[in-house]
Formats: C-alpha cells, sequence, structure tokens
C-alpha cells in the first residue's frame, strides 16, 4: 500500500525548485515541462502585419515609384500590401483638402473603376494572370507624383504653362513607374506600351481632379 501511494506522490509532485504564481500557473522549476502561453505570444507576428501593414514593404515599393529608372526586383509585388495605396490615397485626398476642394469620393470612384478596369485588360493579355489586389497596390503607389503635383498647386497655380508641363511630367511618370511594375510581375516586356495606354487614362483622370 506504501509503495503504491509513494508510487502517485512521485508522479504529481511539484518538481524541484517550481512555484505556483497567484493565478496557479507553474514557474520556475529546472525540468523543462510544458511551454505556457507566452510561447504562442512570441511566435505571434506583429499586429500591423497581420493586418497587412509592413513598413518595410512600403518603404521598398515607395523608393520604387520615387527611382522609376532603377532596375525593380520581379517579387516586388508578391505581397499584397494595401496599406500604403490606401495612406496615398488618403495623402492625395488631404492635399487637395487644403486646397478647398473636397474630392475623396471622386478619387476612390475614380480609383474602383481604374482598377477593376485594369485587372480586366491585364488578365485578358497576359498568360500568368494577375489578382485584383496586386492591381490596386501597384496603382495605388504610383499616385506618389499625383501627391507632389497635388502639393506644388498650393504653393504655385498649375493652370498656366509651368503648370500644364508639371500635370504632364506627372502623368508620364506615374504611367511609367505603374506600367513597369506590370510588365515586370507579368514578364510582358513586348506588349509595355499595351500596358501603359489605359494606365495613361486613369492617372490623366487623376490630374485632371488634381488641377482642376
Amino acid at each position: 500500500m506504501n509503495n503504491n501511494f509513494s508510487f502517485i506522490d512521485s508522479q504529481y509532485s511539484t518538481p524541484q525548485g517550481a512555484y505556483y504564481d497567484n493565478t496557479g500557473r507553474m514557474g520556475g522549476g529546472g525540468g523543462g515541462g510544458m511551454s505556457g502561453p507566452t510561447d504562442s505570444f512570441d511566435n505571434e507576428l506583429p499586429l500591423l502585419e497581420e493586418l497587412g501593414i509592413n513598413f518595410d514593404h512600403i518603404r521598398a515599393k515607395t523608393l520604387s515609384v520615387l527611382n522609376p529608372l532603377k532596375k525593380i526586383d520581379s517579387h516586388i509585388m508578391d505581397d499584397t500590401d494595401l496599406g500604403g495605396p490606401i495612406l496615398f490615397g488618403l495623402l492625395l485626398g488631404f492635399s487637395l483638402l487644403m486646397s478647398g476642394k473636397v474630392q475623396f469620393g471622386y478619387i476612390y470612384g475614380l480609383g474602383l473603376i481604374g482598377c477593376v478596369s485594369m485587372y480586366v485588360v491585364l488578365n485578358l493579355m497576359s498568360e500568368k494572370g494577375i489578382d485584383i489586389y496586386r492591381v490596386i497596390s501597384v496603382l495605388g503607389y504610383c499616385l506618389l507624383p499625383m501627391i507632389f503635383l497635388s502639393f506644388t498647386s498650393l504653393i504655385i497655380n498649375i493652370n498656366g504653362l509651368v503648370g500644364y508641363i508639371l500635370i504632364g511630367f506627372a502623368i508620364v511618370w506615374s504611367t511609367y513607374s505603374a506600367s513597369k511594375m506590370f510588365v515586370k510581375v507579368l514578364s510582358m516586356i513586348d506588349q509595355r506600351i499595351l500596358v501603359a495606354y489605359p494606365v495613361g487614362l486613369l492617372y490623366t483622370g487623376f490630374a485632371l481632379i488634381t488641377a482642376f
């Protein structure tokens, strides 16, 4: 009988050096017991990454737009990052709001129509295909020149010769950057002009919203 009780005590006794905290959870001990909830929290991704917001990716894609002549990686759009496009859309609307233009509805309305249209066109032209989220990501990041144009309009009047030159430059800049990303991701180098045409029309619409 005593042997049986000693066997039970050895199975369920607290390991040497262990203790129980106020919540009843065992701590200390040198026996390497079961891992607690803390280990699972350590392995979780940061909240912003779970929401699809990765500042390293946003910075890399923004730099690709700022320097369109730089060679880009074909895997730059492997992740469906929408944090940057949403931020740039808000910045464009805010800059127009500072000049007395409430254009948020036009910005997101034109953006929605443009993204859906480009999604259809690119999937008809490409054998690889592309999902709608990557289309939104590319077109959203390439709004950056339009944001520069909008903030410039707060300083100078762009409804003149100099302004028209700046508008044309912003359209070409956005179109070049976006078409470069699309043809790189979809391996459509020979069709770049065909890709650039509808993209240019879209950014012309954003330029008109910004200028007028």
